[in-house]
């Protein structure tokens, strides 16, 4: 049997007749290490999105479905909007971005840092809330020391452009103030149906996270342009019941150098690597698993359109 799922497409699935429930998507929006997938992970209060210090970990559109009493939140990460792409990587996780605040969209949560904006960050989302959605402005990481009013004059700075339903201040590091973000979320949420079926928490294969948490810990284990020029691709995953689940994958790297820092000397840190892979994946799974990865030379992928339509990086054609 082939890897489990643990939800349906995004594409919006036909609703069912429920009385008195509200339901809607809800994008998070935000430039590189907003601190979209930590807020994504502590509202589901589960890890769904990769996290690392380091700026561009996501990249995908990621649904994490959060349930309650008489709502469903359909909940999405994105890749942070990178101001000037240098690559087609960047570029297509820049159109990934900008497609999922154009879409079927019910709520926007802007996700900004307490540092003060540049006039073309201003202007960018200035023409992103012309679109309608109500914007939630979050101000993240208040934990972090700041300048006496500096909070203040950021929030008026991003208030001023984009004109926000409702503004908050929160940690999504130490879950402050997340009941207050819960509330302002579900007083515009739609009355619908729910979208998915009770329990589903993504619409995402297993294979998917498995391929996420490898990469996770390559942001983990090696520095410099390491995390950013690897992709991982999971070739097979077969569930053995009774047994372990045997997963095999691809770290693919873009130039031949790469691979000795990856291999590390004699091998050690790709081992390193895999041990390290297969605790989180076999955590994520609640389940044993068996994992190997390989190293392979794909030249220049991020700038070749046939390896990043490959990997899932484009949509499409």
């Amino acid at each position: 049997m082939d890897d489990g799922r643990l939800g349906r497409d995004l594409e919006r699935p036909p609703v069912k007749e429920v009385v008195s429930h509200k339901a809607g998507f809800v994008v998070l929006l935000g430039r590189p290490n907003a601190g979209k997938s930590t807020l994504l992970n502590a509202l589901l209060k589960t890890k769904l999105s990769i996290v690392s210090p380091k700026p561009q970990t996501t990249r995908h559109k990621i649904l994490g479905i959060l349930g309650g009493d008489g709502y469903q939140i359909c909940l999405l990460d994105t890749p942070g909007m990178i101001p000037d792409p240098r690559d087609p990587l960047q570029g297509a996780l820049r159109k990934t971005a900008q497609h999922a605040a154009h879409d079927e969209v019910d709520i926007l949560i802007l996700l900004v840092e307490p540092a003060p904006p540049d006039d073309a960050t201003l202007k960018e989302w200035s023409a992103i809330a012309r679109c309608g959605v109500p914007i939630i402005l979050v101000l993240n990481k208040i934990d972090l020391p700041s300048a006496a009013g500096s909070h203040d004059a950021v929030l008026k700075a991003y208030q001023d452009a984009v004109q926000p339903a409702a503004v908050l201040r929160i940690s999504a590091v130490r879950k402050q103030n997340l009941d207050a973000l819960l509330k302002e979320i579900l007083e515009r949420l739609p009355d619908c149906p729910p979208f998915y079926d009770e329990g589903n928490l993504s619409d995402r294969f297993e294979r998917f996270f498995v391929a996420e948490i490898i990469r996770e810990q390559v942001f983990e284990l090696y520095s410099q342009e390491i995390p950013h020029a690897t992709a991982v691709v999971v070739e097979t995953y077969k569930e053995r019941p009774g047994g372990k689940d045997e997963i095999y994958a691809t770290l693919y790297i873009e130039r031949d150098g790469q691979k000795g820092i990856i291999l590390g000397p004699g091998g050690r840190t790709l081992r390193d690597l895999v041990k390290r892979s297969q605790k989180a994946i076999e955590e994520f799974l609640s389940r044993r698993v068996e994992l190997e990865v390989w190293v392979k030379l794909r030249k220049n992928w991020r700038k070749d359109e046939r390896s990043l339509k490959e990997f899932g990086y484009i949509q499409g054609g």
